[in-house]
């Protein structure tokens, strides 16, 4: 599936999400923001959060997770 062409079908699939995200910049950004900047700033955006997601991860879970500890000694 991931070498297949991009249809019109998956636009409409994916595009609200897209563009939910994009009038979200622009309209922070005012009234004479270019499609450009909106776009860079999505990037900008999208790296700060998976940043953050990444800061923020809680774990491990289970009972069979290793500790920090248990891992070096193996």
């Amino acid at each position: 599936m991931k070498d297949q062409p991009i249809t019109v079908e998956d636009y409409k699939e994916h595009s609200q999400e897209f563009f939910d995200k994009y009038f979200y910049v622009a309209k922070e950004l005012g009234e004479g923001a270019k499609a450009e900047d909106i776009l860079k700033i999505m990037e900008s955006l999208a790296g700060v959060i998976m940043k953050k997601r990444s800061e923020t991860k809680v774990g491990p879970f289970g009972f069979n997770k290793k500790t920090s500890e248990e891992s070096e000694e193996e």
